[in-house]
């Protein structure tokens, strides 16, 4: 999720529905140790970010 949004407000000019499109395209080609390991620091970021 918070990768995510990165791309989306690095994305400037291109539209958002291509650009997670291409994140989750992406995400699929990870093998299911980087999938594990993206998922478990979004949600450690978003669980510190919701303590502030």
């Amino acid at each position: 999720c918070y990768h995510a949004i990165q791309l989306l407000s690095n994305a400037g000019q291109n539209d958002p529905a291509t650009t997670l499109r291409e994140f989750a395209e992406n995400f699929l080609t990870l093998s299911v140790e980087e999938q594990t390991l993206f998922n478990t620091q979004t949600r450690r970021q978003i669980y510190e970010y919701s303590l502030q």
